[in-house]
């Protein structure tokens, strides 16, 4: 854990650093509020240790610069500031820009090594609690068996980018697979087979994909392919590769027995401007797919309008 010391006294910074080197800890040690800031911007530490009353820059300043450039974030420094003042209206004050705790000045050794001590374990369980957030996120976006986005990512997903490609006039495609014949696999090889069936295509479809697109489970044996900024031909083309990928993997049942497995693509895509409602464009790469499963399945087939209409008339 990195701590940083803001001490202009030559004599109290040497009794801090001294004390601190029973705690087994990165320090970083400077003589001035504006280089506290510097080296604050660029090192990030956890811990700060600062005088009030400074030349240039005072802590009360330097504690000020730091919550601000904190706002919003989850994990925020520990800051303890050494002053001579100790009227309530001070220390009122300190607090209010941000500061952790206060030791009057002269301290003892031991009192700093306490009030650390706490700053330390309040850092780690800050850290731990972060950490378990951030899994528990991510365990809610990520589908289990194969990794990959699962639906309700995927929704996030395709909001954010129709509102970034519609500001920005840019095409966005969307790709909806399903692996064909799947029942028959589960039914004739059983649910483990049927897993590891999802999870090769799994991996075939992001072998397929381009950096920039994405990819999650839809449902089931479905998948999607959200594809910013690239326009039909583009996506029929980014499909048409995942088909072939998809088509040359073999895999082994429980009973040793050798299988291979195809899917069929339905790709849709709008334009920068009068593009329909992003759900819609996934209802119509889930038409497309079905056209595909239609013909004969193992292929991508596109969306076009007026194929639709012809169709539905007929």
């Amino acid at each position: 854990m990195k701590i940083l010391v803001a001490e202009d006294d030559p004599t109290t910074r040497r009794m801090i650093l001294k004390t601190l080197s029973t705690l087994d800890q990165q320090v970083l040690e400077t003589d001035n509020g504006a280089c506290a800031w510097e080296i604050y911007q660029r090192e990030r530490p956890e811990i700060v240790i600062t005088d009030w009353l400074m030349p240039g820059m005072d802590g009360l300043e330097l504690v000020r610069r730091i919550c601000e450039s904190n706002e919003g974030c989850t994990l925020k420094p520990y800051i303890l500031m050494l002053t001579a003042k100790n009227e309530a209206a001070d220390l009122k004050i300190g607090f209010d820009q941000g500061a952790s705790e206060f030791i009057s000045k002269p301290f003892r050794p031991i009192e700093l090594i306490a009030r650390l001590k706490v700053g330390i374990s309040n850092q780690k369980l800050a850290r731990e609690l972060e950490r378990a957030r951030r899994l528990s996120e991510q365990q809610a976006l990520t589908d289990s068996l194969t990794g990959l986005n699962n639906r309700r990512a995927l929704l996030k997903l395709l909001r954010v980018d129709e509102d970034r490609t519609l500001r920005g006039r840019q095409p966005l495609s969307v790709i909806l697979t399903d692996v064909d014949h799947f029942k028959s696999v589960n039914d004739d090889f059983g649910h483990n087979t049927g897993d590891c069936v999802l999870q090769v295509v799994s991996d075939a479809l992001r072998a397929g994909v381009r950096s920039g697109d994405h990819l999650g489970r839809w449902g089931g044996e479905e998948f999607l392919i959200l594809l910013p900024n690239t326009d039909l031909i583009q996506a029929a083309e980014v499909a048409e590769r995942c088909r072939t990928l998809l088509a040359r993997q073999q895999i082994q049942t429980e009973d040793s027995r050798t299988m291979r497995i195809s899917a069929s693509f339905g790709v849709a895509s709008a334009n920068g401007v009068n593009r329909p409602d992003v759900m819609e464009l996934v209802s119509q790469a889930d038409r497309a797919l079905y056209w595909a499963k239609e013909a004969g399945r193992n292929r991508v087939k596109i969306y076009v309008a007026n194929a639709d209409s012809k169709r539905r008339r007929a």
